[in-house]
C-alpha cells in the first residue's frame, strides 16, 4: 500500500508538471499570436493566418486538456497508468513543434500545412490520453463523475471525430496540388466551428466544476447537454465536408448555441438555490459567463464578426483562469494572496473592454491591463514552482533515510 501511494503521488506530481508544461506553451502561444495580430495589418496575410493557427488552435485546446487537465484530473483517479506520461510528453513535444512551425509560416508559408499536421497528431494523442484517464482510471460511477471530467472526456471524444477529418482534407489538397497557403488557410476556417464548440463546452465544464450538482436529474441533464456541442456538431461537420449544405450558422446556433445557454441556466439555476462564498475562482466564472453570453448576442450583428470570436474566446479565458485558482486553492502552500487575484481580475477585465470598439479610449489602459495581468500570471507560475522544488528534496531526503 505505502508503494503504491507513493507512486501515485509520483505519477501525480509528473501529471502536474505536465500540467505547467502544456500552460506555458499556451502562454507563449498566446503572446506570439497576439504580436502577429497586430503587426498582421501591415505585413500581410501570411502573418494573419500564423496569428489565426497560434489562437484558434495552440492555445485554449492545449491549455484545458494538457494543461488543467493534467492538473485537476489526477485529484478524481485513482492508478495512473505510466504510458499515459509518454502520451502526453509526446503529445507536448508536436506541438511545440507544431507552434513554431505556425510562427516560422508568417516568412515560409510552406511550414503551415506541417504546423496544421503537427496539431493534429499532437491533440490526437492528448485525447486519447484524456479518454484513458477518464475511461480507465475513474473510482466512480459515470454519473457521479464532476463537471469537468465529463467536459474533458467528451471534447476528447469529439477531438477524435475531427482531426482525421482535418488530417485526411489536408492530404487530399497536397496531392492535389493546391499550394500549403491555401489549404492551411481554407482548412483553418472550416475546423473553427467544431474548434469553438468543443472550447466553449471545456470551458463551461470548467465553471460548471465549481457549483456542487447535488439532484442525480441534474448530473444527468448537464452531461447530456455537454454532448450535443462536444459529440453530434463534430459528427454533423464531419458529414458536412463530405455532402454539402449544412450552414455553420445553423450548426453554430443550434448545435452549440442552445445547449451552451442550457448549461449556462442551470448553472445559474444551482447558484440561485445556494449559497456560495465567493472565492477567486467563483469571481472569474462571472465574466466567464458573460463573455459568453455577449459572444452569441454579438453574432447577430455579421458586420463585425471578429468580435464573436474574441468574445467567445475571452470567455474561455476566464473559465480557465477560474479553473487554475480553483485548483491551486485545495493546494495550501501555493494558494495566492486575495489581492492578487483581484488585480489580476480587474486587469483582465480592463484589458478585455479596451478591446470593444465602442471604447478607443480605454486602448492605452487595455495594454497595461494586459501588461499586469502577465505579470500576475508570472507570479502564479512561480508560486507554483517553488514548493514543487522543496517538495521534491523532500522526497529526496525520505527517499535517502529509507
Amino acid at each position: 500500500m505505502l508503494h503504491q501511494s507513493i507512486t501515485r503521488g509520483s505519477h501525480g506530481a509528473q501529471f502536474r508538471a505536465d500540467g505547467a508544461a502544456f500552460l506555458g506553451l499556451s502562454l507563449l502561444c498566446g503572446l506570439a499570436g497576439g504580436f502577429l495580430g497586430a503587426v498582421s495589418q501591415s505585413a500581410g496575410p501570411f502573418h494573419a493566418l500564423s496569428h489565426g493557427l497560434l489562437l484558434d488552435l495552440f492555445v485554449l485546446i492545449p491549455a484545458f486538456l494538457g494543461g488543467m487537465g493534467r492538473l485537476v484530473l489526477p485529484g478524481e483517479l485513482t492508478t495512473l497508468p505510466s504510458l499515459m506520461l509518454r502520451f502526453d510528453r509526446l503529445a507536448f513535444a508536436l506541438l511545440f513543434f507544431g507552434a513554431l512551425c505556425a510562427i516560422t509560416g508568417a516568412r515560409e508559408p510552406v511550414a503551415f500545412v506541417p504546423s496544421l499536421s503537427l496539431w493534429g497528431v499532437g491533440t490526437m494523442l492528448l485525447a486519447l490520453s484524456t479518454i484513458v484517464k477518464c475511461l480507465e482510471c475513474r473510482v466512480v460511477r459515470f454519473r457521479d463523475l464532476s463537471p469537468f471530467a465529463w467536459s474533458q472526456l467528451l471534447a476528447s471524444l469529439g477531438l477524435i471525430v475531427v482531426v482525421p477529418v482535418l488530417m485526411a482534407g489536408l492530404l487530399h489538397d497536397l496531392a492535389a496540388g493546391h499550394g500549403s497557403f491555401a489549404s492551411a488557410q481554407y482548412w483553418l476556417g472550416r475546423v473553427q466551428v467544431p474548434v469553438l464548440a468543443l472550447v466553449v463546452q471545456l470551458a463551461l465544464g470548467a465553471i460548471a466544476n465549481l457549483v456542487a450538482f447535488h439532484s442525480t436529474r441534474l448530473k444527468i441533464t448537464l452531461p447530456v447537454l455537454m454532448a450535443v456541442p462536444s459529440l453530434l456538431v463534430p459528427v454533423v461537420w464531419a458529414r458536412g465536408i463530405t455532402v454539402p449544405g449544412i450552414w455553420d450558422d445553423w450548426l453554430l446556433g443550434l448545435g452549440v448555441a442552445l445547449p451552451s445557454f442550457g448549461i449556462m441556466a442551470l448553472i445559474c439555476a444551482s447558484l440561485w438555490r445556494r449559497s456560495f462564498a465567493l472565492t477567486a475562482a467563483l469571481s472569474w466564472s462571472f465574466p466567464a459567463l458573460l463573455m459568453l453570453s455577449a459572444g452569441w448576442v454579438l453574432s447577430l450583428f455579421p458586420v463585425r464578426p471578429e468580435a464573436f470570436h474574441s468574445a467567445m474566446l475571452f470567455g474561455a479565458v476566464f473559465a480557465l483562469f477560474g479553473c487554475y485558482y480553483r485548483w491551486q486553492e485545495e493546494i495550501p502552500s501555493i494558494v495566492a494572496p486575495h489581492w492578487l487575484g483581484r488585480v489580476h481580475l480587474v486587469a483582465m477585465g480592463v484589458s478585455v473592454l479596451a478591446m470593444m470598439p465602442l471604447l478607443p479610449t480605454l486602448q492605452r489602459c487595455g495594454e497595461i491591463g494586459m501588461i499586469v495581468s502577465l505579470f500576475c500570471v508570472a507570479a502564479l507560475g512561480a508560486r507554483a514552482l517553488m514548493p514543487r522544488q522543496a517538495l521534491s528534496e523532500v522526497s529526496a531526503a525520505k527517499a535517502d533515510l529509507s
